[in-house]
């Protein structure tokens, strides 16, 4: 996978037992969405909310979107019906809530049956950041690592679950390096503020600045904004068309290195706008369906 080019800009939570979510979700301009029987279905609702996301799944149009199913976790009496009832579905992946350890991804190829749908990681807990250097040598090309910052700090034993400082900024940048050694995507913890733009394009911001490709999303007002951050602005791209014709006349001298606005220009460099200009046009190519 060319974690450049694939896009999982905004991957937005839809609770799995609203039948009006649902069907509405196919409408948000999210590039991912994850239908969640975990967190977002209590006990009592599990097996009603399974079968009415199983059977919207089958009889709705989701414009292009990527799906995902949140199951519930290999330790709950709740996984192997899910795990069931995704089987059903070919073209959804799953995300595994409290991926912590290669058990889970045992129990998980266990109950795949010999299909082998793309992960979405969720590192939620202690043990899973302590755990990440060894879970990402056994995911796939296509799998992704996700970060959970909010079970986190509960699991830390946090007052309060800040993605930006102490402990979870830490467990943050682990997910981010890990997925980058590995070369599969990463995306960045949700933010709990659903309404104030600036808060919502500050936590975006720092995802981007930390390697991430995308951001969970808890509310359809996030989307967009976060979608714009990901995407790369006009400016970006006129730059990067300018360095690599530049790179292109300086390549037929016989030289490597040169400047752009005073600064030094080398093939790390060219190799970044290169990546950027590739993900650019598979947004437009996406953002024009």
């Amino acid at each position: 996978m060319n974690i450049a080019t694939t896009l999982y800009r905004s991957v937005l939570f839809v609770p799995a037992g609203e039948q009006r979510q649902l069907e509405k979700s196919s409408t948000i301009p999210a590039d991912v969405l994850v239908f969640d029987l975990e967190d977002a279905v209590s006990p009592a609702s599990k097996e009603q909310a399974r079968k009415l996301l199983i059977d919207t799944l089958t009889a709705t149009d989701f414009n292009h979107h990527q799906c995902v199913v949140r199951i519930n976790g290999v330790s709950t009496p709740w996984f192997n019906d899910d795990m069931a009832a995704l089987l059903e579905l070919n073209d959804c992946a799953v995300m595994l809530p409290k991926f912590e350890s290669i058990d889970d991804l045992i129990k998980l190829k266990q109950a795949q049956k010999g299909q082998n749908k793309q992960l979405f990681g969720l590192i939620e807990t202690a043990l899973g950041v302590l755990s990440i250097a060894e879970l990402v040598k056994h995911l796939g090309a296509d799998d992704l690592l996700c970060f959970g910052h909010v079970d986190f700090a509960r699991d830390m034993g946090l007052v309060k679950a800040d993605a930006s400082s102490g402990a979870v900024y830490y467990a943050r940048c682990q997910v981010a390096l890990a997925a980058h050694a590995y070369r599969i995507p990463a995306i960045d913890n949700i933010t709990l503020d659903v309404k104030d733009e600036r808060i919502i394009r500050k936590g975006a911001l720092e995802g981007m600045q930390l390697g991430f490709q995308g951001k969970l999303c808890i509310h359809p007002n996030q989307v967009s904004i976060v979608n714009e951050v990901y995407t790369p602005t006009a400016s970006q791209v006129n730059r990067a068309r300018e360095i690599l014709e530049e790179w292109e006349h300086v390549k037929n001298q016989g030289r490597s290195v040169f400047t752009y606005e005073n600064k030094m220009v080398d093939l790390p460099v060219v190799l970044a706008q290169k990546n950027l200009l590739a993900r650019y046009a598979v947004i437009t190519k996406n953002d024009d369906r």
